[in-house]
């Protein structure tokens, strides 16, 4: 069976000032930056990540993924944290419906 390679081409100033204004932006708002924050995250990983030689593209939003994060965060403080690996599972999901190869992302 062929295995695919996968390789990252990120750096590492560029994922210090990735980390650096979404991090700020979310202390400032006090949490509520963080989905553009993670959204934003998403994409500079997958700009930076190759499957095959093939780049991938996320495009999820902050906005798409606020209600998300809000129900999570609810959940998680009602119940306690016991929510908490059903939010990890809805994130993820959230998250890689979100991402495909750049070059399929613009077909359709």
């Amino acid at each position: 069976m062929d295995q695919s390679r996968f390789e990252f081409r990120g750096t590492g100033l560029s994922c210090l000032w990735l980390f650096l204004w979404t991090w700020v932006l979310t202390l400032i708002t006090f949490g509520l930056f963080f989905p553009w924050a993670y959204s934003a995250q998403q994409r500079w990983i997958s700009e930076y990540t190759f499957i095959d030689n093939h780049q991938l593209s996320f495009h999820g939003t902050g906005f798409g993924f606020f209600w998300n994060w809000l129900l999570i965060m609810v959940l998680t403080i009602i119940t306690f944290g016991i929510y908490m690996p059903w939010g990890f599972c809805r994130l993820k999901r959230w998250q890689t419906n979100n991402l495909s190869f750049a070059n399929m992302a613009n077909q359709g």
